[in-house]
C-alpha cells in the first residue's frame, strides 16, 4: 500500500505538526497520540487544494499557517485543528513565517514578491474588492512589503525583527528594512547560480550563511553585504545524488503557476472551447458544461516543440534547507545542518572560521525530503521511504550531534513519537496522488533556463513593452502601477530622520533576543 511521506514536520512546545501531502495531523509529542487531524474534515476540499506546499507554526504553538496548489493562505487554531480563516494569494507561496508577536503573517510567492497578513482579516469594502479584480495584485488585501524582480525562494527575519533577508533565483540576497522593504540596506552578492537556502546562526547573529545551487556555502556580515568566507560543500554531496530532474520539454517560457507574463501567445478561453468542441466529432454546439468550465489560460509551446525530444539533464546540486545547532550552549562552538533536494544523506561542518570545514555525511538510503531541529536538539529527518523499489524503508528518523558528526539515535532511545510517525500516522495514498506531490519539482524549478524566450520572473519586459506601445493586460497594468506606486512612496514618505533610524536599525541584535525561525 502506498503512503503519502511526511514532507514537513513543525515542533510546538508540547505538540507536533505533520504535513502529510494535503493533510495535517497534530500529535502529542511526548506520547505520540494522535489529537486532531484534517483527515474526513469538510472544511476544505483537498481534491481541489492539492498537497500543502508551505507550512508555518508561530513561536507560541498557538496558530498554524498553511498554503496549497490553490493558493489559500488557511490559518489554523492548533488547539484541535479549527480552521479560523481562508485567504487568496496572488500568486503561489514559496514560504510562510509568522512574525514573533504572531499577528503578523509573511507570504513569499513565485512572483518575488513578499506580502504580509494580520492574523484577522479586516473587512474589505466592495470598493476595495473591485480593486482588487482590477489590479490581480493581490485579491485578499495583504500589504506588499517588498519585492524582487525574480522567482522568490527563501527569506527570514532579522532577531530583532529589524531588518528581512531575501534570496532569489537569480542569485540575489537582499537585506532590506523591516516592515519598510522598500528601504535596502545592502546586498550580499557574489553567488553565481540560485539562491536557495538562508540561516543566521543564533550563536553568531551578525553572520548569514547562504547556499543554492553554487559548489559552496557563503558567510557574510550580512548589515555590510561582505563576504567572509566559502565553506565547500559540493564534493561531499555530490556521492548522494539518488535523483535527477525530471525531464523537461522546451517551452516559450516556464511558470507552472500560471500566472506568467504575457510574453508569449495565449490560447483565449473561447479559443480553447472552440477547440475542444471540434474535438468531439466536429460538433458546432457547446455544452452548457463546457461553456462553464473556467480554465485558466495557458501558454502555447513553441512550434517545433513537437519535434524536440524533453531535454534530459544530469543531477543538479540544490539546497533544500541550512539549519545551526549548538549542542552545548556552555561551548562557543556551533554547527551548520543542511540537505540537498534528491540526495539521501544529511549533512553537517563546523561553523568556527578556525576549525576545518570538513563536512560528515549520514547516509539513510533514501532522498530526504526535509528535516526540524526540534527544541531538545535532536533532528527530525523525513524521508521518501517508498522512493527505493522493495519495501519501503522508515519515514522519519531522528538524529544527534555528537562529537561532531551526526548519528542516529538507536532502538532503545526511539520514542513515542518516531513508532507513531511510521506507523499509525501513514495515510495512504493513490499513485496519482503521490505524482501530484512532485517532490523534487526544486531540481527542475531552480535553474534558470537560459535558453527561453522569455522568463516570466522578468518584470523589465513590462517597461519596455509598455515603450515599445503594446498594449499591456490588466494584470500587467496592476503590477506595472504597484510598482510605480512603491517607487515614489519610497521616494516621498521618508522620514527626515532616516539616517538616525538606520544607524539604530544596523545595531546588532542583543544576546537575549528571541530568535525568529525563518522559512527557507
Amino acid at each position: 500500500m502506498s503512503v503519502f511521506p511526511h514532507s514537513q514536520l513543525l515542533f510546538s512546545p508540547s505538540q507536533t505538526v505533520v504535513i502529510s501531502g494535503p493533510h495535517i495531523q497534530l500529535l502529542d509529542t511526548s506520547t505520540g497520540a494522535l489529537l486532531a487531524t484534517t483527515i474526513d474534515r469538510t472544511e476544505v476540499d483537498i481534491n481541489k487544494a492539492g498537497p500543502i506546499r508551505v507550512a508555518a507554526l508561530d513561536s507560541t504553538g498557538t496558530h498554524l499557517a498553511t498554503s496549497a496548489d490553490d493558493k489559500q493562505l488557511r490559518l489554523w487554531r492548533l488547539d484541535g485543528l479549527a480552521l479560523l480563516n481562508e485567504r487568496e494569494l496572488p500568486k503561489k507561496p514559496t514560504g510562510l513565517a509568522f512574525t514573533r508577536d504572531g499577528q503578523t503573517i509573511l507570504a513569499s510567492d513565485k512572483f518575488g514578491d513578499i506580502f504580509s497578513y494580520a492574523l484577522t482579516p479586516p473587512p474589505q469594502t466592495p470598493a476595495q474588492k473591485n480593486a482588487a479584480l482590477a489590479s490581480h495584485e493581490n485579491p485578499s488585501g495583504g500589504a506588499l512589503v517588498l519585492g524582487h524582480a525574480s522567482f522568490l525562494t527563501a527569506f527570514l527575519l532579522a532577531p530583532d525583527e529589524k531588518f528581512i533577508v531575501t534570496a532569489d533565483r537569480d542569485e540575489h540576497v537582499r537585506v532590506s528594512w523591516f516592515p519598510q522593504g522598500y528601504t535596502i540596506e545592502t546586498y550580499c552578492l557574489g553567488h553565481q547560480k540560485f539562491v536557495s537556502a538562508l540561516c543566521l546562526p543564533p550563536f553568531a547573529p551578525d553572520t548569514l550563511v547562504s547556499g543554492g545551487g553554487d559548489p559552496m556555502l557563503k558567510v557574510w556580515d550580512w548589515l555590510r553585504g561582505t563576504l567572509v568566507r566559502e565553506i565547500p560543500v559540493l564534493d561531499a554531496v555530490a556521492p548522494f545524488f539518488k535523483v535527477k530532474p525530471a525531464r523537461r520539454t522546451p517551452r516559450r517560457f516556464e511558470d507552472d503557476d500560471g500566472d506568467g507574463d504575457d510574453g508569449g501567445k495565449k490560447k483565449s478561453r473561447k479559443e480553447k472551447a472552440r477547440a475542444k468542441h471540434q474535438r468531439k466529432d466536429g460538433s458546432a454546439e457547446a455544452g452548457p458544461a463546457e461553456e462553464a468550465e473556467p480554465a485558466e489560460d495557458v501558454p502555447e509551446p513553441l512550434e517545433a516543440d513537437a519535434a524536440q525530444p524533453p531535454e534530459d539533464t544530469g543531477p543538479v546540486f540544490a539546497l533544500r534547507r541550512i539549519e545551526a545547532l549548538q549542542p552545548d550552549p556552555s561551548d562557543t562552538a556551533g554547527y551548520l545542518i543542511f540537505s540537498a533536494v534528491g540526495a539521501t544523506a544529511l549533512f553537517s561542518c563546523p561553523f568556527s572560521a578556525s576549525a576545518a570545514a570538513d563536512v560528515a555525511a549520514l547516509d539513510f538510503g533514501a532522498p530526504v525530503l526535509d528535516f526540524s531541529v526540534a527544541r531538545d536538539g535532536f533532528v527530525w529527518v523525513s524521508l521518501d521511504g517508498q522512493w527505493a523499489e522493495g519495501a519501503p524503508s522508515a519515514m522519519v528518523r531522528v538524529v544527534r550531534l555528537a562529537a561532531g558528526k551526526l548519528v542516529e539515535l538507536d532502538a532503545a532511545a526511539t520514542t513515542a513519537l518516531v513508532t507513531a510517525l511510521n506507523s499509525t500516522c501513514l495515510l495512504p495514498a493513490t499513485a496519482n496522488a503521490l505524482r501530484t506531490l512532485d517532490l523534487y519539482q526544486a531540481l527542475s524549478a531552480l535553474p534558470k533556463n537560459n535558453d527561453a524566450e522569455h522568463d516570466p520572473m522578468d518584470r523589465a519586459p513590462l517597461e519596455s513593452a509598455s515603450d515599445a506601445g503594446r498594449e499591456l493586460s490588466l494584470k500587467e497594468l496592476g503590477r506595472l502601477k504597484s510598482k510605480t506606486a512603491v517607487a515614489k512612496k519610497a521616494q516621498l514618505a521618508r522620514p527626515a530622520e532616516e539616517e538616525e533610524e538606520r544607524e539604530a536599525k544596523r545595531a546588532r541584535s542583543e544576546p537575549d533576543d528571541v530568535v525568529m525561525d525563518g522559512v527557507s
